[in-house]
């Protein structure tokens, strides 16, 4: 279902009276981007500088974090498109918290060289899928279903591993996933971009504003998922 597009077509312009222009648009995007993974990265970073990391470990602390990652995680994109943009600021910023807050035991498990390895060839993997699902004039609608129903297939194989203890399926998820998730990064941003080109111009910011928020939802997740696949290929323990 596309929740912009539909509904703000029929005035779709690159720029309008008291509206922000199709650019302005996109940049509002990758910026709401940048602050939920400064927040989530510099989150993990605190905690496991600050010697508290370890709380991760605490079976109750994980338990009510990942119940607050799910209903922030399952509950964003429905509550979004109805509450006010501030509202949706803040569950934003709480759900990068989050995630922040359960990748601590990432930080405390793999080695710096591994972490920066990682995060560099996903800045340049996530930049590249990106900038093809940006620039590109072929519609990835259909490849969008495809990537989406094999996640569903890696999650189901995933859980099923739990009981199997396989390391090669668990390598074949994991190289899978990367390809998933950087599908997905192409997939995504043409999907903004098409909204972003609906609603530019809209004197109604908070249209532009629920789709930043939305759209960065997006990305940060195929960022932090290409992340952690990244990370757990280059391996390496805390030294």
């Amino acid at each position: 279902m596309e929740p912009f597009a539909g509904r703000y077509a029929a005035s779709a312009p690159y720029a309008g009276a008291g509206g922000l222009d199709f650019a302005a648009v996109m940049r509002q995007v990758y910026l709401w981007l940048s602050i939920g993974l400064l927040v989530a990265f510099g989150v993990a970073l605190a905690l496991t500088t600050s010697g508290v990391g370890v709380i991760i470990f605490n079976p109750v602390v994980v338990i009510v974090a990942l119940v607050a990652y799910l209903v922030l995680g399952f509950g964003f994109y429905p509550i979004v498109r109805r509450v006010s943009p501030a509202v949706g600021t803040v569950l934003y910023i709480a759900f990068a918290a989050v995630f922040g807050f359960l990748i601590t035991s990432v930080f405390e498990t793999y080695s710096k060289s591994s972490i920066v390895s990682a995060f560099l060839t996903t800045l340049v993997m996530f930049g590249g899928m990106s900038l093809l699902g940006y620039t590109t004039r072929i519609n990835l609608a259909r490849l969008g279903v495809v990537l989406i129903m094999a996640l569903i297939g890696v999650i189901v194989a995933s859980v099923v591993n739990i009981f199997l203890h396989s390391s090669i399926l668990e390598w074949v998820l994991t190289y899978a996933s990367v390809v998933i998730f950087a599908g997905l990064t192409a997939y995504d941003t043409q999907w903004i971009k098409k909204n972003a080109l609906a609603v530019a111009g809209s004197a109604q910011a908070g249209v532009v504003h629920r789709l930043a928020l939305i759209g960065a939802f997006r990305l940060f997740l195929d960022f932090i998922n290409l992340f952690l696949n990244l990370l757990r290929i280059f391996g390496g323990g805390r030294q």
